[in-house]
C-alpha cells in the first residue's frame, strides 16, 4: 500500500526507505526468533536483547517518520487519507510492543514524524487533522504505558510463581527426604503415583510393590472389599468412594508383622471443568504418639503400682454396673489388707510395695474376665461381680481369703498377712453406688471385728449398729465433760507374801442411758474420734491421785493405749499427773501392748527411755499375744512381763502352756524383770504359778475390780485379802 502510494504521488518513489523498513522488520523477527530458541539463562537476562531490539526499533520508527514527511509532499487529498491511516496504525502498533523503553522509542519518531509532515503539508496544515492526530498520540501514549504496566506486573508474578514452585518443590522434596510424614498422590483411577522414597520406606515395599489401587496396595488385606464402614479403613474407603476430604484419619496398618498405626489426610482434586482426576494426600505413622497417649490414659485410669483399675475407672464400671443391676444383678466386694500396715513398718515400704503387687496378681486370680478388681488406695481393693449369685459371690470370697492368707516370700523372708471382705449385692442392698460402697463397707468393719481373716455379707443390722456406733461415739465426746468418766482397780498380788503390792487402773463409763460400759466398749471408738488423748490424761490424773493415798509401798498401773503413747506430750502429761498428786514416780507403772512397740519411732522411743530414766516403771502387757521378740525385751527398758490370761486359762490341764509359761518366767529372771500372770481363777492355777517362780499375779481368784474406796477399805482391813472378799 505504501508502494502504491509512493509510486502514484512520484516518478521516483524512495525505494531505499522501503528497503530500510523492510530490513529493520526483518532484523527485529530474527531476533526474535533467537530470544525463543534461547535457554532459560538468557531469558531471564534479556539486558543485551532489549538494548538491541530498543536501538533497531527505534531506526524503524526514524525510516516512518521520514517516509511520512517525504510522501506528503508529494501526494494529493486523497493519498493523505491513506498516509494518516497508516500513521494511526503504526502509533497503535507500538502499544503492543514491550518494554515500554523499546515502545516510546518506536512511538516518539513515529508520533513526531507524522505531526511534522502533517504542518509540511502543501495544501497547509489542517488543524482538525492535526487536532485528531495528537488526541491520538496521547491515547496510544496512555495505552502503551498501561498494557505495559500490565504486562510487566503479569511478567513478575509468573516469575515470582515459578520461584515459589520451585521453593515448593525444593521445600517438598526437603520435607520427604527429612521428615517422618511422607506425600501419596493418586490419578481419577485411584491408582497410587509418584511412589517416594520416604514412602517406600514407611510402607517397607518396593517403589514398583506400591504401584496400585488405593489404599489396598498401601494398606494390604486390612482393606478388603468387605470391611466393615465402622472400622477405621471402611470409613476412609467410604470417604474414598465419595471423593471427600479427609483429615488425620487413624489407621492401623500392619507393618512387616508390627502392628503400626498411620495418620492419613487427603483432598480430591478438580481439574477446571470440575472433573476429579485424583487426590493428594500426607501420611504420617503416629505409632509412638499413639502409644505414649495409650500409656498416658491406662495410668490415669490404672493403679501405677499394681496395673489394677485405680478409683477412676472403678467408679466408671460400678455406675455402669449399677444401671444394669435391676436386670441383671451384681455384687461389690470390699476388701481390706490384715496386718498389712505392720509389714510396711517392719520390713519397709519396698517390701510392702511387693506385697501389694502380688496380692494384685492373686486378686486376678480369683475372679472371672467379666468380674473388675480395684485398688482404691493404700491396702484398700475393691472387685465388682457380674452376678447377684450368692452362692458364687461366696466361693470368690473363700478363694480371696485363702490365696491371700497363704504366705509371700521376699528376699528370703516370709510374709504373712490376711485379708476381711465385705460385701454387698445388688439390687437387694441398693442399686445406687455410693450405697453399695456404703453397706460393703460396714460389712467390712463388721468382718474385722468378727476376728479378721473372713467375709460377712451385708445386713440391715449393721446400719442399726453403725448408726448405733456414731451415736455412742457422739456421746463419747460429751462424757468427760460431763464427769461420767470412773476408775475401778483390781489389786496385783504377790504370790510369796499373799499382799497387795498394786493395783490396775481400768476405766470404765457410766453411760445416762445404757448404765456401765466396759472399756471395750468406747475405747476404739475414743481411738477413732481422736479423744483418747484428752481421756488418757484424765485416767492418769486420777489414778496417780488415788494412788498417792495409798500405802508408800504400793504402786498404780495405768494402761496406754498405741494412740496416746504416740503423742509428744506423753512424758509432759505424766510429769503434770505426778506432780499435781504428789505420787512417786517409782510407785506409777505404764503398761504398753507389743501393738504400741511395734508402732514407736525414735521419738516414742525417746520418750519410753526419758520416763524410765525418771524411774518411772515400764510393763509390757499381754505378752505372747502378738508379735512377741525377744529384741523387743533388748532394745527398750521393760521392768515387768505380764503372761496374757490366754496362756493362764488352761494351767492344770492335760494340755497346758506351762513350757511356754516357765520360759517367759526363765527370761524375765535373767533379764530382772518382774512376772505378772493375769486371769488368774484358780487356787490350783495360783499354786503352779507359785511353784514356777511367778512372783505376781491378778485375777478374780483374789479380787474383782472395784472402786476406789471399796479398795481402800481392803487396804487397811489387813495386808492379807480375807477369804470374804476373794
Amino acid at each position: 500500500m505504501v508502494a502504491d502510494l509512493y509510486v502514484s504521488a512520484t516518478p521516483n518513489p524512495p525505494f531505499r526507505l522501503l528497503g530500510a523498513i523492510l530490513l529493520c522488520y526483518g532484523v527485529l523477527l530474527f531476533k526474535m526468533r533467537g530470544l525463543l530458541r534461547a535457554g532459560p539463562e538468557r531469558q531471564r537476562n534479556p539486558t543485551r536483547l532489549i538494548r538491541d531490539v530498543l536501538a533497531w526499533f527505534f531506526i524503524l520508527g526514524l525510516l516512518w517518520g521520514m517516509t511520512y514527511v517525504k510522501v506528503m509532499l508529494v501526494c494529493d487529498a486523497a493519498q493523505r487519507s491513506l498516509l494518516y491511516g497508516i500513521m494511526v496504525a503504526c502509533m497503535s502498533t507500538a502499544a503492543l510492543v514491550g518494554p515500554i523503553s523499546v515502545a516510546f522509542s518506536f512511538w516518539v519518531p513515529v508520533a513526531v514524524g507524522g505531526v511534522l509532515a502533517m504542518f509540511l503539508c502543501p495544501s497547509g496544515p489542517d488543524p482538525f487533522a492535526i487536532i485528531c492526530l495528537l488526541g491520538y498520540a496521547n491515547l496510544t501514549a496512555f495505552c502503551i504505558v498501561y498494557l505495559n504496566k500490565k504486562l510487566t506486573e503479569r511478567a513478575l508474578n509468573a516469575i515470582r510463581l515459578e520461584e515459589q514452585n520451585e521453593v515448593v518443590r525444593l521445600l517438598l522434596r526437603d520435607f520427604e527426604e527429612n521428615a517422618s510424614d511422607w506425600l501419596w498422590e493418586t490419578n481419577a483411577e485411584m491408582q497410587l503415583q509418584r511412589v517416594s522414597p520416604r514412602l517406600a520406606e514407611v510402607a517397607r515395599k518396593s517403589p514398583a510393590e506400591l504401584i496400585g489401587k488405593f489404599p489396598n496396595v498401601l494398606l494390604g488385606d486390612i482393606a478388603g472389599p468387605d470391611q466393615r464402614a465402622v472400622s477405621p479403613v471402611g470409613k476412609l474407603t467410604k470417604l474414598l468412594a465419595q471423593r471427600s476430604a479427609f483429615r488425620d484419619l487413624v489407621i492401623p496398618v500392619t507393618v512387616g508383622g508390627e502392628e503400626r498405626s498411620w495418620a492419613l489426610t487427603g483432598k480430591p482434586i478438580l481439574d477446571k471443568a470440575g472433573n476429579f482426576v485424583g487426590y493428594h494426600g500426607v501420611g504420617s505413622d503416629i505409632t509412638t504418639a499413639r502409644r505414649s497417649q495409650e500409656q498416658i490414659a491406662f495410668l490415669a485410669r490404672h493403679d501405677s503400682l499394681t496395673k489394677l483399675p485405680n478409683r477412676v475407672l472403678f467408679n466408671e464400671v460400678m455406675h455402669a454396673a449399677c444401671a444394669r443391676c435391676p436386670e441383671n444383678g451384681m455384687a461389690l466386694l470390699s476388701l481390706d489388707l490384715d496386718d498389712f500396715k505392720l509389714v510396711n513398718d517392719t520390713m519397709g515400704h519396698a517390701t510392702g510395695d511387693g506385697v501389694l503387687i502380688a496380692v494384685a496378681e492373686r486378686i486376678r486370680g480369683c475372679i472371672r474376665e467379666s468380674d473388675t478388681a480395684a485398688r482404691l488406695g493404700g491396702d484398700e481393693f475393691a472387685i465388682i461381680v457380674a452376678s447377684s449369685d450368692v452362692d458364687e459371690i461366696a466361693s470368690i470370697a473363700r478363694r480371696l481369703v485363702d490365696r491371700i492368707s497363704r504366705p509371700f516370700h521376699f528376699d528370703g523372708r516370709l510374709v504373712e498377712i490376711g485379708i476381711s471382705v465385705g460385701i454387698s449385692i445388688g439390687p437387694k442392698d441398693g442399686t445406687i453406688p455410693t450405697r453399695l460402697l456404703k453397706n460393703a463397707d460396714l460389712a467390712l468393719y463388721r468382718a474385722k471385728a468378727d476376728g479378721r481373716g473372713i467375709w460377712r455379707f451385708y445386713d440391715p443390722a449393721m446400719d442399726e449398729r453403725m448408726q448405733d456406733r456414731r451415736t455412742l461415739q457422739s456421746d463419747l465426746r460429751q462424757a468427760l465433760a460431763r464427769g461420767e468418766f470412773a476408775l475401778d482397780y483390781q489389786p496385783i498380788i504377790d504370790l510369796a507374801s499373799d499382799r497387795i503390792v498394786a493395783a490396775e487402773a481400768l476405766l470404765r463409763w457410766h453411760h445416762p442411758s445404757r448404765g456401765l460400759l466396759p472399756p471395750i466398749c468406747f475405747i476404739p471408738l475414743a481411738e477413732e474420734a481422736g479423744l483418747i488423748t484428752a481421756i488418757g490424761a484424765w485416767v492418769l490424773r486420777e489414778a496417780c491421785a488415788t494412788a498417792a493415798r495409798w500405802p508408800d509401798d504400793m504402786r498404780i498401773a495405768v494402761n496406754l493405749s498405741p494412740t496416746q503413747f504416740r503423742d509428744p506430750g506423753i512424758v509432759e502429761t505424766i510429769d503434770r499427773a505426778l506432780r499435781e498428786s504428789g505420787l512417786a514416780p517409782n510407785r506409777l507403772e505404764l503398761e504398753i501392748t507389743e501393738t504400741t512397740v511395734l508402732e514407736t519411732n525414735s521419738a516414742t522411743v525417746d520418750a519410753l527411755w526419758k520416763l524410765h530414766g525418771r524411774c518411772v516403771r515400764i510393763a509390757l502387757d499381754d505378752f505372747g499375744t502378738g508379735y512377741s521378740s525377744l529384741s523387743y525385751l533388748r532394745r527398750f527398758p521393760f521392768d515387768k512381763i505380764k503372761i496374757d490370761r490366754s496362756f493362764i486359762r488352761d494351767l492344770g490341764h492335760e494340755k497346758d502352756d506351762s513350757s511356754i509359761i516357765l520360759a517367759i518366767i526363765g527370761l524375765a529372771d535373767s533379764m530382772n524383770m518382774v512376772v505378772t500372770a493375769e486371769g488368774v481363777e484358780t487356787a490350783e492355777q495360783a499354786a503352779l504359778l507359785t511353784s514356777y517362780g511367778c512372783a505376781q499375779a491378778q485375777g478374780y481368784l483374789f479380787c474383782r475390780p472395784v472402786e476406789a474406796a471399796e479398795l481402800s477399805r481392803i487396804i487397811t482391813a489387813a495386808d492379807e485379802i480375807p477369804a470374804a472378799a476373794q
